[in-house]
């Protein structure tokens, strides 16, 4: 019988954590992590927040800067995106899921095209229901949007 061993590998779907702090704000949905030794270029999962130059911007790196200052950072994460970036769930040492706390500010979309929790779903519902942050505005233009404008 031949048996074969493989060390180190671990499937596409498996959950990884990393543990930190946030050095640097990018965006509204990109930042730093300091784990280790090592600076780990994190984009939250499942949202998308508005562009540099697009209003609310600033208050989506604000309000990102202001969850990752509360101290120590767990993300959860199985992959990375095209840009190398670990594409993960974030969460603070008291257990919020900055994800989900910036689609219920107000400050980012449930990004659809690439998520299906029901909970930020349910977040993006609630925040516009409220009118929170850019669902105060008469249309907010998704990022995808805009960004997909920029490229014309």
């Amino acid at each position: 019988m031949l048996m074969l061993i493989i060390v180190g590998l671990q499937p596409l779907h498996a959950q990884r954590s990393l543990t930190g702090r946030a050095v640097k704000i990018v965006d509204g949905d990109t930042f730093d992590l300091l784990a280790g030794g090592t600076i780990y270029r994190i984009r939250l999962a499942g949202i998308d927040c508005p562009e540099r130059g697009q209003p609310h911007y600033r208050e989506a790196k604000d309000a990102l800067g202001s969850w990752c200052a509360l101290g120590t950072l767990k993300v959860l994460y199985s992959s990375k995106d095209r840009n190398s970036r670990i594409v993960g769930d974030v969460f603070t040492a008291g257990g919020n899921h900055i994800n989900k706390k910036l689609v219920e500010e107000g400050v980012a979309w449930h990004y659809t095209k690439y998520s299906s929790d029901r909970s930020l779903a349910a977040a993006e519902r609630r925040a516009r229901q409220w009118r929170r942050g850019l669902w105060k505005e008469p249309d907010p233009v998704a990022p995808w949007y805009w960004r997909k404008r920029g490229r014309k």
